[in-house]
């Protein structure tokens, strides 16, 4: 069976949205996922494994912070975000504490191309005799709320895709923090997906999930090494490999997967951990003063704000109003990337933007000083 993805919405140019909370529930002590609708029932299409940006007016500043939507896009009026309560994490804490049912909260996207390419709704569908010549192989490494995309991109596989030839490698603390537990022991037991758990803390299960479970999953304990990942999947050079979670866990992961062979073609990564920060207008360090200030101007809001030189033009934007998508501040997440129409810019970027893209005249708000008056396609 080939992949039919003529049922998969394509995802809309990423824009503005209000969400309304329509249901909780709790996935681990510290995870919940927050089902939301748009609040003025329109329906937007978006890609397994793009996020959103959250906004919300928290102690008086307005804090944005990047979610992966880790439900299906098949249908359109819903999705579901799924949070993990950081320890002094401000957005995590006020969405755990605050965001009820009936609860409002703004969004801005979809973003991101964290997704394999056949889920991507561009893709047409691939004839039979294609399909029995080349099944793709998958990898998944996750760790943490590295698993809110990759259970997107899974529940997108297992319905479209058939065969599935698919590894997941969940590296946790403990089982305890099991994020979509239900879930993975669900398809577990699904032809062409293989569940395998990596737990740092000793447990008392044994090497596989155990006999009171209706489930098929494999349970190492300790930390994943390039000993373990070779027993676990001894032929990841062949597969296309998708990871997500903490930065330290991708920088080990990257060294791992490289020194075994795997090539760098074939590794996909994302994450929005940029040390815990949560990225507010408050917390985004001011420029330097200067007598030179240049005017900023946004095209599409018809907006215009004064920067003096040395400011990065994000928080010139948002210290005027002006609802700029952001969530890092640190030119890495590329959630406030935009087109530069008129003008120079300094930027010291994190990788948050690729050369080809600065080529083609784009920019990074967060990290981009203004050399001159500026025009942004905005």
């Amino acid at each position: 069976m080939a992949v039919d993805t003529r049922g998969v919405p394509a995802p809309d140019a990423p824009g503005a949205h209000i969400l309304r909370c329509i249901g909780v529930r709790d996935e681990t002590a510290n995870v919940r996922t927050f089902l939301l609708e748009p609040a003025a029932g329109e329906v937007f299409g978006w890609a397994a494994g793009q996020y959103l940006t959250l906004g919300q007016e928290i102690d008086g500043a307005q804090t944005s912070r990047c979610y992966s939507i880790s439900s299906t896009p098949s249908e359109r009026r819903w999705l579901e975000i799924t949070v993990k309560r950081l320890e002094g994490g401000l957005f995590s804490n006020w969405m755990h504490e605050n965001l009820r049912p009936g609860q409002l909260i703004s969004a801005h996207g979809p973003l991101g191309g964290f997704t394999p390419s056949e889920l991507r709704p561009a893709q047409s569908l691939v004839p039979d005799f294609e399909a029995t010549v080349h099944v793709p192989r998958y990898l998944f490494l996750g760790a943490g709320s590295g698993m809110t995309p990759i259970m997107a991109i899974l529940r997108s596989l297992l319905a479209h895709r058939s065969p599935l030839d698919a590894v997941l490698v969940n590296s946790l603390h403990g089982l305890d923090d099991m994020i979509f537990q239900r879930d993975l022991e669900a398809y577990s037991v699904r032809p062409g997906l293989r569940v395998e758990l990596v737990s740092s803390t000793p447990t008392a299960v044994g090497s596989r999930w155990g006999p009171d479970h209706p489930a098929d999953i494999g349970v190492s304990p300790g930390r994943l090494d390039p000993e373990l990942l070779r027993t676990l999947v001894p032929d990841l050079v062949d597969r296309e490999i998708f990871c997500c979670g903490p930065a330290a866990y991708l920088v080990a992961l990257r060294e791992m997967l490289v020194a075994e062979g795997c090539e760098p073609r074939h590794l996909h990564e994302e994450s929005f951990d940029i040390g815990n920060q949560e990225v507010t207008a408050s917390t985004i360090g001011p420029g330097s003063n200067s007598a030179t200030t240049f005017t900023v101007s946004f095209a599409r809001s018809g907006r215009s704000v004064d920067c003096p030189a040395g400011s990065f033009i994000l928080d010139a934007a948002l210290q005027e109003g002006i609802p700029v998508p952001s969530s890092c501040g640190v030119g890495m997440c590329g959630t406030c990337k935009s087109s530069l129409v008129e003008g120079t810019v300094e930027m010291n970027h994190s990788g948050g933007i690729r050369p080809r893209e600065i080529a083609q005249g784009k920019i990074l708000l967060c990290c981009s000083r203004p050399m001159e008056d500026l025009v942004i396609d905005a």
